[in-house]
């Protein structure tokens, strides 16, 4: 039986379960590269619309984290770059696509099934988000089905500690309070 921490956002930086979103680089001070990928997160950016200061970043992307406890973020609305980002499912240059997530599920799944004494079946990945710190810790959102062929969202937080194995925090059906947080 998972506490009711392990559902929640702990965002005191002195615990090390903290999630909190921190700015990949000092404004000005981008990579080469960072505006591809802020294209690629969020789409092209529109001055007049997005002209928030790093600190409306913060506030916004945290309290998104907070509110959703992780799975759902609007990235469109970001101007910077943090270390909590969508992942690319489609994308086949790296190892956090829609067949590593899709494993994850299937494990998450399984446990749940254990714990509930369901028969959910893993379908597909919808969306995954990733917090990277000290490791990773990601938040898949992905559709099961019961016995009866009805299918039902799932999230699933699974956290990577570098150099150690993957530890399956949860997996619960989507609470109804956490679609569009955003």
């Amino acid at each position: 039986m998972m506490a009711s921490s392990d559902y929640e956002i702990i965002t005191d930086p002195w615990n090390p379960k903290c999630v909190r979103a921190c700015c990949m680089y000092f404004p000005g001070k981008e990579l080469e590269d960072t505006e591809l990928l802020l294209e690629k997160i969020r789409g092209k950016l529109d001055e007049r619309i997005h002209n928030h200061t790093l600190a409306d970043d913060y506030r916004i992307i945290n309290d998104q984290i907070v509110k959703s406890q992780g799975f759902d973020v609007d990235f469109s609305k970001l101007r910077y770059l943090f270390n909590f980002q969508p992942a690319f499912l489609d994308d086949i240059d790296t190892d956090t696509g829609r067949d590593f997530f899709g494993r994850l599920s299937v494990e998450a799944i399984e446990i749940y099934n254990k714990t509930e004494g369901t028969g959910f079946e893993f379908v597909e990945v919808e969306k995954a988000n990733i917090y990277s710190n000290s490791g990773e810790v990601f938040f898949i959102t992905f559709v099961a089905k019961d016995p009866w062929n009805q299918t039902k969202v799932f999230q699933a937080k699974i956290i990577h500690v570098f150099c150690r194995e993957i530890v399956h925090s949860f997996c619960r059906l989507k609470p109804q309070s956490t679609s569009n947080m955003c």
